[in-house]
């Protein structure tokens, strides 16, 4: 390296000055001088220091041209102050790349901390598509409002709020979606036909979705996810003029909102 060079340098000066006056050499001079040589054999600080090291080079040529004991002493507190910048040089770099190896380790760890998030999420999300398509089966429906999941007339005793069998395969797919997407809350909706009278269909409707939310409950949801509602004959999705456009309308609803949404505010 750079510094080196000095060394032979300053061998040639001791050895012409030895033609005229003999350079002084102190104890203590001596001693930081050893100190200079044990520090340019070590390759870890050579490695680490080399700018510091070289500053110190130049000291430790000039130490061999002491014309007196104080000019000895004073070369010797220089040269040992340069050592211990050197040293410090190398505890700084040394501090550095661990600095660096743990910046580098901490990237690493978040790194694979993400890509083990993103594929529990993806995990997550097959999951939910799996369970969407099982949804969509029962000829679940995505709308602006959320996925709609219709039960026709034909799940209920005639005139009355009790499930038959039939709608149980519904009911439990759709409370195994919710159990998986705690998030997610619902709205059942509940409607007649238009035979009858108005506080009768309103009550039949929203005894068939209490009766449905009931049937999700007795899987498991929190009722506080659930919110009933009967709407009578106000909405129908056919005309009732005839017998297969009033089955149509007789129905229950059952709405899944998307995350963050509050049945209250999907309400007709």
């Amino acid at each position: 390296m750079a510094f080196m060079k000095y060394i032979p340098a300053a061998v040639g000066i001791v050895l012409l000055s030895g033609c005229s006056s003999k350079p002084v050499v102190t104890p203590k001079l001596q001693q930081v001088q050893n100190r200079y040589q044990k520090t340019i054999s070590n390759p870890d600080i050579t490695e680490k220091a080399p700018l510091a090291l070289f500053q110190a080079g130049k000291i430790y040529d000039l130490s061999f041209h002491a014309k007196d004991k104080e000019e000895a002493n004073h070369l010797s507190y220089l040269l040992g102050r340069e050592l211990e910048v050197v040293k410090e040089s190398a505890r700084q770099a040394d501090l550095k790349k661990k600095i660096e190896t743990l910046k580098a380790e901490k990237q690493k760890a978040q790194l694979e901390a993400k890509e083990t998030e993103l594929l529990l999420l993806k995990k997550k999300m097959e999951q939910t598509e799996a369970k969407l398509k099982e949804m969509e089966e029962l000829n679940a429906k995505q709308t602006n409002r959320g996925l709609v999941l219709t039960l026709g007339d034909v799940l209920f005793e005639t005139g009355k709020a009790t499930l038959l069998p039939g709608a149980q395969r519904a009911i439990n797919k759709l409370a195994e979606f919710l159990e998986e997407n705690p998030e997610r809350k619902v709205l059942i909706e509940g409607h007649t036909d238009n035979v009858g009278s108005i506080t009768y269909n309103i009550d039949l409707s929203l005894r068939r979705a209490q009766a449905v939310k009931n049937a999700l409950v007795a899987k498991g949801i929190d009722p506080g996810r659930i919110l009933a509602h009967g709407y009578g004959e106000a909405y129908p999705v056919a005309p009732n003029k005839d017998a297969a456009g009033r089955q149509r309308n007789r129905r229950v609803e059952i709405i899944v909102l998307k995350e963050g949404v509050e049945p209250v505010d999907m309400m007709r």
